[in-house]
């Protein structure tokens, strides 16, 4: 068993230990929506986030921007989306998640920094790991359906969000594992629909030329310290500053093909590189 699997097999557990699911109901909201423990941010140590720097989180402002879930397809599929801090702020990070770590841990968890940037919108895969129907989600589609689902799942939150909807002109694609693959494969089928990347925990093959025609403007790329996708990942980063092109690794450190405990600053860091390359 490959350490990547033997991963996914502990988040199966802990996700079918703690029963994460369920679309919040209005009582549960300000504590925690959808069973991630909020995050405390200080305003001290965002301050390098530019227009984005969360300078004042009260309780309420916590509540209003989520997470929330609303049903992409029956009968357990939901779309996990965050609204953005700034409520004229309305640029779309979408997010896929890997292998038997949904949307509650793999957006999840780095919410607040997402939440500087724009609006998450995280689509849930179509099985479920284990082989059972309350396992955590997993994908088991083609590349081309995991594009197609996160298109119905950005159009549903446009819906709800009302006033067009998400601003897709700086639009950045994130990816875990898994969904870093798929992310990859994504932005080459739509030249220029996703112009901003970062990909996590994913040695997925790419090179300048390969991005350039994907019309990608930029590139971060989040590996783990003690991760066996940290060799190859460098080495791609590497290869792309040497071509002049925009790329920068971020890593995670003290951990393995999971989030390290600082994964909110790191994902703030790789989330300014991509938006703020020229």
């Amino acid at each position: 068993m490959t350490r990547a699997l033997r991963i996914s097999c502990v988040l199966a557990a802990l996700f079918a230990c703690r029963g994460v699911s369920t679309v919040p109901t209005a009582a549960s909201r300000d504590a925690s929506p959808v069973g991630v423990p909020s995050p405390t941010v200080d305003a001290s140590t965002t301050a390098d986030a530019g227009d984005w720097a969360v300078a004042d989180v009260s309780p309420a402002k916590r509540a209003a921007i989520g997470p929330w879930e609303i049903p992409m397809l029956p009968p357990d599929r939901n779309v996990w989306y965050a609204l953005a801090w700034s409520p004229n702020e309305h640029r779309l990070i979408a997010h896929l998640h890997g292998q038997c770590a949904p949307p509650v841990y793999s957006c999840g968890q780095w919410i607040d920094a997402g939440a500087e940037r724009g609006v998450m919108i995280c689509p849930t895969g179509n099985e479920h790991c284990n082989d059972s129907p309350t396992g955590p989600a997993m994908w088991d589609e083609s590349f081309a359906l995991m594009d197609q689902d996160l298109e119905k799942a950005v159009s549903i939150v446009s819906k709800k969000l009302g006033d067009g909807g998400v601003d897709r002109r700086d639009a950045i694609m994130t990816g875990f594992s898994r969904g870093a693959w798929a992310a990859i494969e994504i932005v080459r089928m739509h030249p220029g629909r996703w112009p901003l990347l970062v990909l996590v925990e994913g040695d997925v093959w790419i090179n300048k030329t390969y991005l350039d025609n994907s019309k990608v403007r930029a590139v971060a790329m989040v590996a783990a310290e003690q991760g066996t996708e940290l060799p190859g990942m460098k080495k791609s980063v590497e290869a792309l500053k040497a071509a002049g092109y925009p790329a920068e690794l971020f890593i995670m450190p003290k951990t393995y093909h999971l989030y390290s405990t600082d994964i909110e600053q790191v994902m703030r860091q790789a989330l300014a590189f991509v938006s703020e390359a020229r």
